[in-house]
């Protein structure tokens, strides 16, 4: 890639392009002494410049120019793999006077991002992409720029060093590090127009470099507009207090219960993620992780197929293992930023395989010493309730556009707990009488889980989608304007 002249602007509703500062030394986090550039430091299997790349992508952006200045040539070609790796267009530009501050490395793209407004932040700023989204809805008038700030002053790690902002209403009238009245924290985003550039050449003149000198230039005059982002997740990484403070942070996010089970929020989740810390550093992929659960479950399965109580409880703990890793998979392509349709497609196949393998070994072994049909008939009836909980929530949000709420049937029904009553069924030698539990659980929840959804449903919209369903090709348009109040 080379440095351009210019960067055309955008046409109107496309992304904005976002530029990244690059230039500064980092020397509080000590990189050099490893060999490496801060850019390229890596945190939870992605370099810091990596993450803030991969959050400025999921929010919609496809376009960069970063700023280099300190080891350049390392810098751009750290930036250069990660273009080839998120297949995305960075752009260079050198500040040659990075050194005097990181307003001059703003003013060094200058004439390089043409008219439309541009999005601009830190390379060392960890930010959700949810962040991003929000100040990007908000559009920079003429002669402004927009600033998304933090009004939850407790929940920031490093008060001291962090830049603080006063507000009036939603403008801010002051901003700086060592101010003594505020009210939120700057986190480092912008939204941005030419006139930035204006206020820091004249900031510039008075012999002031840095960026927070050129919007406090803006603010005086009322031409910073303040964007609440309070919520959203960001943290500066600029020492190793913050670092530690980030890699906690991202994998706190990971243990948040949100749509999984009990068993999974209270044990499962507190080992993988501490698994997937060190996973996401090394080659092995997500998939992988995938396949590998898989087969620990496989053999769990095996083991429990022999019959014998020691090689048993192997088998049931193998397969409680093999539930933990599981998590592993979605930890690594979260930690990553990462999305894969197909991934999450071969996770929910093999989980089904899996869970079917050790039905039929648990029944097989109890079979043998109970002769008859009745226990291949609950053996099969406890396979079927496997796979109607997985499938009963995800056809209502098929069925009605939206998800099924995650209330405690669902939570229930979730495969972490059946593994876990499995396990702790071949720990007490009644490993059948613990599937046979498991599977009847399932069965109850699916069916209130059918009872409940039925009578929230809007009786317009069942009768809409009941009529769309059956009636005649080309009809189904007339339906709905039928059934429109």
């Amino acid at each position: 890639m080379h440095s351009p002249d210019t960067i055309h602007d955008f046409q109107p509703g496309a992304p904005p392009l976002a530029v990244i500062l690059a230039a500064g030394e980092g020397s509080r986090l000590s990189c050099q002494s490893n060999g490496t550039t801060k850019p390229a430091l890596s945190l939870l299997g992605l370099s810091l410049a990596e993450r803030t790349i991969s959050s400025c992508i999921a929010a919609g952006i496809e376009r960069f120019l970063v700023v280099l200045g300190y080891y350049a040539d390392q810098v751009r070609a750290h930036y250069r793999e990660i273009a080839a790796r998120w297949r995305c267009g960075i752009e260079f530009v050198t500040a040659q006077d990075w050194k005097l501050g990181n307003g001059v490395s703003v003013l060094a793209i200058a004439d390089k991002v043409g008219s439309a407004p541009f999005l601009l932040t830190m390379y060392d700023h960890l930010i959700a992409p949810s962040l991003i989204e929000k100040i990007l809805r908000t559009r920079p008038r003429d002669g402004e720029i927009c600033l998304a700030v933090d009004r939850h002053k407790a929940g920031i790690f490093d008060v001291e060093d962090v830049t603080k902002v006063e507000l009036s209403d939603d403008h801010v009238v002051r901003i700086g590090k060592t101010l003594k009245e505020w009210c939120a924290a700057d986190t480092g985003v912008f939204f941005c127009t030419r006139a930035l550039f204006d206020a820091l050449k004249r900031v510039r003149a008075r012999k002031k470099y840095s960026l927070s000198d050129g919007v406090s230039e803006l603010a005086a005059a009322g031409q910073v507009n303040a964007v609440d982002v309070t919520g959203e997740d960001w943290i500066d990484v600029d020492t190793p207090e913050t670092f530690r403070e980030a890699c906690r942070c991202l994998l706190a996010n990971l243990r948040k219960g949100g749509e999984e089970g009990y068993v999974s929020v209270r044990l499962n989740r507190p080992v993988s993620t501490r698994v997937s810390a060190r996973l996401v550093s090394t080659g092995i992929t997500p998939n992988q992780i995938t396949v590998i659960s898989f087969l620990i479950s496989l053999l769990g399965a095996g083991l429990l197929s022999v019959g014998q109580y020691a090689v048993g409880l192997v088998g049931g703990l193998l397969v409680q293992l093999a539930s933990v890793i599981d998590g592993c998979d979605g930890e690594g392509f979260r930690l990553k930023h990462l999305s894969s349709a197909r991934g999450a497609w071969l996770d929910t196949i093999l989980d089904r395989y899996a869970d079917l393998a050790v039905a039929l070994a648990v029944t097989y072994v109890f079979a043998a010493a109970h002769p008859g049909p009745l226990p291949w008939i609950a053996g099969f009836l406890v396979a079927f309730g496997f796979i109607l909980a997985s499938y009963v929530t995800k056809e209502f949000a098929i069925r009605h556009g939206r998800p099924y709420a995650n209330d405690v049937l669902n939570r229930l029904k979730r495969r972490d707990l059946r593994i876990l009553l499995i396990c702790l069924g071949a720990l007490v030698g009644r490993p059948f009488e613990a599937l046979v539990f498991a599977g009847a659980l399932s069965h109850v929840c699916v069916i209130g889980v059918l009872i409940k959804g039925w009578v929230r449903i809007d009786d317009c919209g069942f009768r809409i989608a009941d009529f769309c369903t059956h009636s005649a090709p080309g009809t189904a348009d007339t339906a709905v304007v039928l059934t429109q109040p």
